[in-house]
């Protein structure tokens, strides 16, 4: 059952994203030549209630986890506004963000590269605590690390051991395990599964899902697997070089498609049944994303869309509401299906 066929009662928007904006200034080619900016994240505008799960597609590069990064304050917002649990956090300094550190965390893409090898899984879960619960004394914590380990599937007897004792898999426990110790509302998952073998990620997947029906939390799941994206999210927002193309409930989306885009991305995406796969007419994505140095003019796919008229190069396409929740930055968008 996915995601989407489970409705949360918690109808409170935890997480607002109003025309977010995240540009990097480079420098220019030669010594007097002028700057450059680069538009990761453009406008970008969602809102994410408590218990529900928004997944994030998009073709490498188009800004998906800038978008993860701005949201922790990683990363500094250039433009818009993030609220968190109805609190103004773009433009805070780290000292004042780190009372909301309790309230979201991530979950990385890579388990390995995100836990550190000198520390035991104790004290890689720990860290969290001591560094966001001081209160807490040693013997607390370590009741704490122990329960943590259990409900993610790992034995608390390993609570001594080190991260290259253990695959992918388990090292991805320990990293969500951390996560949850300062008890987060929202957990931004970064490519979660993308390193891990197919059926682990089925397991991670399975207790992200559990975790949130069992904690009520909030899910920004950024993935290119659209199959595992369908699975876990209520509704998903496909973005193209730092903008949103469309959004959408998730079996919405998944069924009729609106932006040539979305399509597109669908179309790439083999079926498991080999005579629909033979029968549909799948039109492949043509070309490369243009570079995020000079993006073109109007909207940013016209350039390998099918659709595309001298509207599209001339203008912007704003992103509108249309039916049944979704909204859609397109001029010429697909026909209902």
């Amino acid at each position: 059952m996915s995601a989407a066929t489970q409705p949360s009662e918690r109808t409170e928007s935890l997480l607002q994203v109003r025309d977010l904006e995240v540009h990097f200034t480079l420098p220019g080619d030669g010594w007097l030549a002028r700057r450059r900016v680069v538009r990761a994240v453009d406008g970008v505008c969602f809102n994410l209630r408590a218990g529900r799960t928004l997944g994030v597609v998009g073709e490498s590069g188009c800004g998906k986890s800038t978008l993860a990064r701005a949201l922790l304050g990683l990363v500094p917002a250039t433009g818009g506004s993030i609220r968190l649990a109805g609190e103004e956090i773009t433009g805070r300094t780290a000292a004042a963000l780190r009372p909301l550190r309790r309230k979201v965390q991530m979950v990385f893409q890579d388990p390995f590269a995100s836990l550190d090898p000198r520390m035991t899984l104790g004290q890689i879960i720990a860290e969290p605590l001591r560094a966001l619960n001081p209160e807490l004394d040693a013997a607390e914590r370590r009741r704490r690390v122990r329960h943590l380990m259990e409900r993610v599937g790992l034995a608390a007897g390993w609570i001594d051991r080190y991260p290259h004792e253990f695959s992918g898999g388990q090292c991805q426990r320990i990293g969500i395990a951390r996560a949850l110790a300062c008890g987060p509302e929202l957990l931004v998952c970064d490519e979660p599964v993308s390193a891990l073998d197919v059926s682990v990620q089925a397991q991670i997947v399975n207790l992200l899902m559990e975790l949130q029906r069992e904690l009520g939390l909030a899910l920004l799941f950024i993935a290119h697997d659209l199959a595992v994206v369908r699975q876990v999210s209520h509704e998903v927002m496909v973005m193209y070089l730092g903008r949103q193309a469309e959004l959408a409930p998730a079996e919405l989306l998944y069924r009729s498609p609106r932006h040539p885009y979305t399509r597109a991305l669908l179309d790439s995406v083999p079926l498991p049944d080999p005579e629909r796969e033979r029968a549909r007419q799948a039109v492949p994505l043509a070309g490369d994303p243009p570079s995020p140095l000079s993006p073109p003019a109007g909207c940013a796919f016209h350039t390998r869309c099918p659709r595309a008229q001298a509207r599209c190069r001339q203008s912007r396409p704003a992103l509108h509401p249309l039916e049944e929740g979704r909204q859609l930055a397109c001029h010429f968008p697909l026909p209902v299906q």
